[in-house]
């Protein structure tokens, strides 16, 4: 890197850490903006970058110019990003504030159905069977089978309804087989908050995320692991 690029690598680096060691320590130290970049800005210059708005030259004029045309792109695509992402995040909204219906359907149609019952959900119907079966017994259900899930990442931010953190899994929850694809980043292991009652089990489709996130259902590895645990 250029000097002036190092340094300001640096500070902002340095920065960081400072904020980062506060939020460990619980410090009610929490800067705003202006005054974090106020301060990675003093700390580069102690390093040697120039004062800001005394910088000379093509590159940092180019540099600047591609930032803020970025940041427009993106604030004249705003609705576009918003609405592309808000049908999955509006359907876990909406289940964490209104999902008794459907824990109530839930646990309707499971008990028409004649045992061993196996319970596979994928994505938020994962969330909704984990927290039907935690919220009670559902003797028919012998296991549960998840696949990228968010409910471990909603339990350990104490958003799932029916069980806060850090209370365990109730005895009558069956055995859970969790199915993640390490590409997939809505997809949560169980195994270090739930010790002893979940499987976690990495599946790789060879997908990028978000394709990662809907690829499961075309792994044969999937069915493979499925099929090894029915009761």
């Amino acid at each position: 890197l250029d000097p002036a690029d190092l340094a300001v690598l640096a500070a902002r680096c340095l920065t960081a850490r400072l904020i980062a060691d506060a939020l460990d320590a619980d410090s009610p130290l929490v800067p705003v903006a202006e005054t974090r970049d106020a301060v990675t800005a003093r700390i580069a210059e102690a390093l040697g970058v120039p004062p800001r708005g005394t910088e000379r030259g093509l590159r940092s004029y180019l540099l600047r110019t591609a930032g803020a045309a970025a940041v427009r792109a993106v604030e004249r695509r705003r609705r576009a990003l918003t609405e592309a992402a808000h049908p999955a995040a509006g359907d876990i909204l909406r289940y964490l504030s209104r999902g008794s219906a459907c824990r109530e359907g839930l646990r309707t149609l499971v008990a028409a159905l004649e045992p061993p019952v196996v319970l596979v959900g994928h994505s938020l119907g994962g969330i909704i069977a984990l927290d039907t079966l935690v919220s009670a017994p559902l003797p028919q259900v012998r296991l549960l089978v998840t696949a990228g899930s968010q409910g471990p990442f909603l339990y350990e931010s104490g958003s799932l309804p029916s069980l806060e953190h850090p209370a365990p899994l109730p005895p009558h929850v069956p055995a859970w087989l969790n199915l993640y694809d390490p590409r997939d980043l809505l997809g949560h292991v169980g195994a270090g908050l739930f010790r002893g009652r979940v499987t976690d089990v990495a599946v790789d489709s060879g997908q990028p995320f978000p394709a990662a996130h809907s690829a499961y259902w075309t792994n044969p590895a999937v069915y493979r692991h499925i099929a090894d645990r029915l009761p």
